[in-house]
């Protein structure tokens, strides 16, 4: 068996160099994507980078330019969303009003199961799976956003499909919901096994729910990989802004020899391992580091890896605290953002305009070439 068809085997879901354009604009550019039996994999980017379009193209509700999609080893490219044994999550539920939560969920099935009782049975736990036990008769209008989403949860999953496609489906609801849902959406697709795509532009959503993140940019796919590994090793600026907050230091000097110098002093660890991509020959590049991986000691403290700085600000934000500091380099300052315990602010008596040393760990700082893009 060939590379191509081993990998076709081990995949659900393969969509192969998608292309879409609507008139001159490319919603998708040659997009590729995979996910295995059983996976849950977010699509995540900005509004306009295509993620809604890549989902409406492996449903069958788009047709794609170029490229195809393939499920269970079948070409599916040509065949209607009907065809396809998707089930379906839109952002706005799209409930039919005039029908209970039993109702909604059954509507799809009542061309396929005859009897009435296997159908009120097959709804029961359809409404139970998804915690809605009780609530069968029901209108939508009477039901919170939550219990409505669940509603279409359940509906989507009324006919077994073998792969679950959600549309951003908790981005109408408020924060404490949200939170509750996703995780209880996450246990459900554990639960069952069904290979599930979710596109949105949350990334706290993506890091907690998916088993990969695949991020999306101007219709392009511009990193594959675990949430840690996103999140951790962040390909492009881009990635690096978009995902978590992210400090970026310009002005650095590539050497001919590799060392980084920021100002008059070498950056210990910068191009080590952790560095994201190759800057080729360039001689000028950028510092990244994320604000947890700042440290903050007192100004008489010395060290290899400590550099003098002041606070700017402290914002107090429950279970820690964000630090504002200039740095200085050499004759020039730079802005880094800090994120410390209460407790080291108590430590250290953190207040504005008082000068400390800043530590920048060496195998957390990532580089990136000089004028790179980002979010």
């Amino acid at each position: 068996m060939s590379e191509r068809s081993t990998r076709l085997a081990d995949s659900y879901l393969v969509v192969e160099n998608a292309t879409k354009r609507y008139g001159n604009v490319f919603a998708l550019r040659d997009v590729s994507l995979r996910a295995g039996s059983g996976e849950f994999v977010c699509i995540l980017g900005p509004s306009g980078c295509g993620k809604t379009t890549m989902l409406r193209v492996i449903a069958g509700l788009e047709e794609q330019d170029a490229g195809r999609v393939v499920l269970a080893g079948k070409d599916v490219s040509g065949l209607p969303v009907s065809r396809r044994n998707v089930g379906i999550v839109f952002q706005s539920y799209a409930l039919f009003p005039n029908l209970t939560a039993a109702e909604n969920v059954g509507y799809g099935l009542r061309s396929r199961v005859r009897a009435k009782g296997a159908l009120h049975d097959r709804v029961k736990e359809l409404l139970r799976l998804v915690g809605l036990t009780g609530f069968g008769d029901a209108y939508p209008a009477k039901m919170s956003g939550g219990q409505q989403q669940r509603v279409a949860l359940a509906r989507a999953m009324a006919l077994s499909p073998k792969l679950l496609l959600l549309d951003e489906p908790l981005s109408a609801l408020d924060a404490k919901v949200r939170v509750m849902l996703r995780g209880e959406i996450r246990a459900l697709q554990r639960r069952l096994g069904v290979t599930t795509v979710m596109v949105t532009h949350d990334q706290e959503e993506a890091l907690t729910m998916a088993d990969r993140i695949l991020v999306m940019h101007q219709g392009r796919v511009v990193q594959d990989g675990s949430p840690r590994d996103i999140y951790d090793q962040p390909a492009t600026p881009f990635v690096a802004s978009f995902i978590g907050s992210m400090n970026f230091i310009e002005g650095a000097r590539r050497l001919p020899d590799g060392t980084v110098f920021l100002g008059n002093r070498s950056v210990r660890g910068a191009l080590g391992p952790r560095m994201a991509v190759d800057v080729g020959d360039a001689d000028q590049v950028t510092l990244a580091i994320r604000p947890e991986d700042v440290t903050m000691a007192r100004r008489d403290e010395a060290g290899e890896d400590l550099w003098p700085a002041k606070t700017r600000s402290l914002e107090f934000r429950g279970g820690f605290y964000r630090i504002g500091l200039t740095l200085f380099v050499g004759g020039g300052e730079r802005k880094l953002l800090a994120d410390v315990s209460a407790e080291t602010v108590r430590r250290l008596g953190l207040r504005e305009d008082m000068g400390l040393s800043v530590g920048l760990c060496p195998d957390r700082i990532h580089v990136y070439p000089g004028n790179a893009e980002r979010a």
